[in-house]
């Protein structure tokens, strides 16, 4: 910066070269400070994220992402970096907003893993044998005919038992952990794996993104003043 002040004390005729070269820095100041800011959302968003939410892997905090501004001679309006969830993550955008949903892609019904497919930690994945993909291999497939209602649905718990598959009643799935027939008398045990008769879901709302802008505006112009100053200006 000095040399180019000194050259125009030296020849005043060229100003408009100090002018120019002002213009620069505090465009390419601004830049800096959206790129900063944007990568400053990304990091408090994925920290709400993770206070909030159970996050049971690295999958959402990876979708969130920012695209900074490259370098270059645009007008101070047009300076801008982006930061935002990706398509693969929308769910988010349920969880920032809130509001009543139905299934994705066209399903009927939402498919909720209980404890039972966690494993009993709600802070760990599905278990792979209990995939959505898995399960329709998984369920009792045959159909019984004959009898009461009731009877056919004890002996579908029993194949359920026997072969280590899956049983349905109503909408909802079961494992079946034990089955005991003496006499005339038959007793099982179950435990719900999904539940499947929900066709919406009311998510209240738990802003995790908008804290993150409204925390790294406040910033803003510091981080603006601290760029002039390494500018130079």
């Amino acid at each position: 910066m000095a040399s180019v002040a000194d050259m125009v004390l030296n020849d005043p005729e060229s100003f408009h070269i100090l002018t120019a070269d002002m213009k620069l820095r505090i465009i390419d100041a601004a830049i800096n400070k959206v790129n900063i800011q944007a990568a400053m959302v990304r990091k408090k968003a994925i920290a709400n994220i993770q206070a909030d939410f159970i996050v049971r892997n690295a999958w959402t905090a990876k979708q969130v992402q920012f695209s900074q501004m490259p370098k270059g001679r645009y007008s101070l309006s047009a300076i801008q970096a982006t930061v935002g969830v990706t398509e693969l993550a929308s769910y988010m955008e349920r969880q920032e907003l809130g509001g009543s949903f139905a299934p994705l892609k066209g399903g009927k019904n939402f498919a909720i893993p209980s404890l039972v497919a966690r494993g009993g930690n709600l802070g760990v994945m599905v278990k792979r044998p209990f995939w959505t993909p898995n399960l329709k291999r998984l369920k009792v497939k045959e159909k019984l005919t004959g009898g009461t209602e009731k009877s056919r649905q004890v002996a579908r718990a029993f194949i359920a038992f026997r072969d280590n598959k899956l049983v349905r009643y109503g909408e909802n799935l079961f494992v079946v952990d034990s089955f005991v027939a003496r006499g005339g008398n038959v007793s099982f045990t179950k435990r719900m794996l999904y539940q499947r008769d929900k066709t919406t879901i009311n998510t209240p709302a738990r802003p995790w993104f908008l804290p993150a802008v409204e925390a790294v505006a406040r910033e803003g112009e510091n981080i603006f003043a601290r760029e002039m100053q390494k500018a130079g200006l």
